[in-house]
């Protein structure tokens, strides 16, 4: 039934040669009962829910479920969340952006909650040389968490601006298409040519909702 699925979802297709893609659709197509999500920004925030629900599991059983990202603010996993995404963030938008982190640039960026949570699964450790270092899980996954954070805490606009020409930001800003709720037809004349885009203070799930300015 996955296979025919996608068939006609070319969008998610395209994507599935790369290893950690196709394990996403597969883990959010079990557990969304064999339906996909009709976006790629819905199918990561449906992953990335589902690693932070293993998470807390595993690592912290307790009665946190939590059944969406945003309901995440109202929980004790809320602050080690938003500093990943803030790492996140700040790594991508540098001129030579990270991919992986020492021990070093770990403890300087992130505080202890979130090494006590074990950075809710999204990070994975391996030690070359004897040293020990980090990464996001996949960096669509760095991109998504960046995301998240610019939707929530930057002038979306600004960013769009400041980075419209950065190829390494060019997921992340898509991701904050999906996240924002940016039309479809103005999303597409956005990444096919810039435009004059226009954040507006119309709350939709605690994001500033982003229309075009015609």
């Amino acid at each position: 039934n996955l296979v025919q699925d996608l068939k006609v979802r070319g969008d998610v297709r395209s994507l599935c040669y790369i290893p950690l893609v196709c394990s996403i659709v597969i883990l959010v197509y079990r557990k969304e009962n064999g339906k996909l999500p009709t976006t790629l920004t819905q199918l990561y925030e449906n992953f990335i829910l589902q690693t932070i629900r293993r998470y807390v599991k595993i690592k912290r059983p307790s009665n946190i479920r939590p059944r969406q990202i945003h309901n995440l603010d109202h929980s004790v996993i809320a602050t080690p969340f938003q500093e990943m995404c803030k790492f996140a963030y700040l790594s991508l938008k540098e001129n030579n952006p990270r991919m992986t982190f020492s021990l070093f640039q770990v403890q300087q960026s992130l505080n202890e909650s979130v090494v006590k949570a074990d950075y809710l699964g999204l990070m994975t450790t391996f030690t070359v040389y004897g040293e020990k270092s980090y990464q996001f899980l996949h960096l669509s996954i760095q991109e998504f968490l960046a995301a998240w954070w610019i939707a929530m805490y930057e002038k979306t606009e600004k960013v769009f601006n400041d980075h419209f020409n950065d190829d390494h930001f060019r997921m992340c800003l898509r991701f904050v298409s999906g996240l924002t709720h940016l039309e479809h037809e103005d999303y597409k004349q956005y990444f096919n040519k810039e435009v004059d885009l226009q954040c507006k203070r119309k709350l939709q799930f605690g994001f500033e909702a982003c229309y075009h300015s015609r």
